[in-house]
């Protein structure tokens, strides 16, 4: 019995450093090919964007040389505000309150994957990212390469 319990401990301990080597590689991946605020202001300045949630919904934004865009998802219509802190994009909507930062990784000609960061580690160094995308978006100028998106 005691070797049972060992081995299942053994197996969750191997299991656990599995998952932080994967969020450890995944946070690396991002920070290596995150885009840089310039080359994001480059890319969807002034342009329609049209992106999805890892749960299928499908949304889109405007993102205006002024600071303000325009976001829809469904029937919803939210007026809100871009900006950048370092060299994240940060965005922030009226009405209900929300938003958030993110790092931006393109991972095609017209594919780019949203990471979030967590406000309270913006100041800190190598901000802390999912290990997952939250959103992956392309802009509306040009044919999506992305291998998943809404069929509308």
């Amino acid at each position: 019995m005691r070797e049972r319990r060992w081995t299942s401990a053994a197996l969750l301990a191997l299991l656990l450093a599995f998952c932080a080597a994967f969020a450890a590689t995944a946070q690396d991946f991002v920070e290596r090919n995150a885009m840089s605020r310039d080359e994001i202001i480059a890319a969807f300045v002034d342009q329609q964007l049209s992106g999805i949630y890892p749960s299928g919904t499908p949304w889109s934004e405007l993102i205006r040389s002024d600071g303000s865009s325009d976001y829809r998802e469904g029937g919803n219509r939210r007026e809100g505000s871009w900006w950048f802190h370092s060299n994240n994009f940060c965005f922030r909507y009226d009405l209900p309150l929300s938003g958030g930062c993110f790092r931006v990784v393109r991972i095609g000609t017209n594919c780019y994957e949203l990471y979030a960061v967590n406000p309270g580690e913006l100041s800190a160094p190598g901000p802390q990212v999912g290990a997952s995308w939250n959103g992956r978006m392309w802009r509306d100028d040009a044919a999506a390469t992305c291998e998943e998106r809404p069929s509308s």
